[in-house]
């Protein structure tokens, strides 16, 4: 039989200790959330964690990596552990998938020991499904762990983050970010902007270069460009940028913001090269009224991209529009005039 684990990141050991401290006591809570930014490897931690609570044969480094337990759940195939999320993307966790985990909780353990239960992401759930969920941790069964894996705990209901823990997951430092990033084949030019991009997400930055998507984001940039120089409308800006969706376009754009806002408080370079246009824009109008304008700008990406990352229909292609005109307001030769 194969020896091996899940790898826990390097940048997770002192949440796996605490955990593991708890469970070795018999003192893990029954509810979890887990909470950080897409990208900083929360299922990659419950990967690991869930092999280790299944594990017969667990240390206080981890998994055994050698037993039944861990050989099943290697294999996909271990009957006490339900991860859950929606068929798609950014669709919702129904009820449909919440009665399953009731039912999977209710059940007794195939394999004598614990029952872990994963659902992701948990501000997916609608109302329904939340309600649903409470009740099972109103009265959780034995050995039975719940965890729920959140970009924005904030949206989920007061009284489901209330009966459970908590565990934030924040990006590494940077510099632990970058040399995990190059032993993966990064060059240290891309790690540095991958990382940019995903605001510290080390696991979206490799996914960023391996996927060569710096291509997107410069798409992005030079369509804000011509915006800003009235060289294209906002309804082509829009259109060029359908094809990267509009999450990934508010949230290039909130990167633009916040590079832009920082250097012009800083006196320094933006941090991305691929702003030296829009920077040198930056630098032809008063600074105190410019970053003024870039805020608000900034709650407005805020508070699209919070609609963007709820289940609903939101008119992709009107708030992008109307994104790209408040850029154009903003960083257009009108508004050095005023």
């Amino acid at each position: 039989m194969t020896t091996t684990t899940h790898t826990l990141l390097p940048w997770q050991q002192s949440q796996f200790k605490r955990l593991q401290a708890l469970a070795s006591n018999q003192r893990l809570p029954h509810g979890w959330i887990f909470s950080g930014v897409a990208g900083v490897g929360k299922l990659q931690f419950m990967q690991f964690f869930g092999q280790y609570l299944l594990c017969k044969q667990a240390t206080a480094n981890g998994p055994c990596g050698s037993c039944q337990d861990c050989h099943l759940f290697l294999n996909g195939t271990h009957p006490d552990w339900l991860l859950l999320q929606p068929e798609e993307a950014h669709k919702q966790l129904k009820i449909e998938l919440i009665r399953d985990a009731i039912a999977f909780a209710q059940q007794t353990a195939q394999r004598s020991g614990a029952k872990v239960i994963v659902l992701r992401p948990a501000e997916a759930m609608n109302h329904n499904a939340t309600n649903a969920l409470l009740k099972m941790l109103e009265e959780p069964p034995a050995a039975t762990y719940l965890f729920l894996l959140s970009e924005q705990p904030s949206l989920l209901l007061a009284t489901l983050r209330s009966r459970c823990q908590a565990l934030s997951f924040p990006a590494p430092a940077t510099a632990e970010a970058l040399t995990w990033l190059q032993q993966h084949k990064v060059s240290a030019d891309d790690a540095h902007s991958c990382l940019a991009l995903t605001q510290g997400a080390p696991l979206l930055a490799l996914e960023l270069a391996q996927q060569q998507a710096l291509q997107g984001f410069n798409k992005l940039v030079t369509t804000l460009e011509a915006v800003v120089q009235a060289q294209a409308t906002p309804v082509q800006a829009s259109k060029k940028c359908e094809e990267l969706g509009l999450r990934t376009t508010i949230d290039y754009q909130l990167l633009c913001i916040k590079a832009l806002v920082d250097a012009l408080q800083t006196a320094s370079e933006p941090v991305l090269p691929q702003l030296a246009s829009l920077w040198t824009l930056c630098q032809a109008q008063p600074s105190v009224a410019l970053v003024r304008r870039l805020h608000q700008l900034l709650q407005r990406l805020l508070r699209d991209r919070k609609t963007a990352l709820a289940v609903n229909n939101a008119n992709a292609t009107l708030m992008t529009e109307a994104l790209f005109m408040e850029w154009s307001q903003v960083l257009s030769k009108r508004s050095m005039a005023s």
